[in-house]
């Protein structure tokens, strides 16, 4: 497993952006446990990344990143792919 340098998805448990935090930082397809659903922050630094309803990053990516964005509001991606 390679890990990225610089960009990261983290998801927290919730309610929103808080309690348990869990950081996704490796290249490729990583599953989003299902407990960590709460809110979610991605931070920017060079490595774009899509996010994808599925598990395993199939199918059609739902959401695509390129720059840095906060949402405390919970979210529905199982599986979020870091393009290295």
């Amino acid at each position: 497993m390679i890990t990225a340098n610089a960009s990261f998805f983290d998801a927290w448990a919730g309610p929103g952006c808080n309690n348990v935090l869990e950081r996704y930082s490796a290249c490729g397809c990583t599953n989003v446990r299902a407990s960590q659903h709460g809110g979610y922050s991605f931070v920017y630094q060079g490595q774009t990344a899509a996010a994808y309803n599925t598990a395993n990053c199939r199918g059609v990516a739902h959401t695509r990143f390129s720059r840095s964005v906060q949402d405390c509001s919970g979210f529905g991606w199982n599986s979020f792919f870091i393009q290295c």
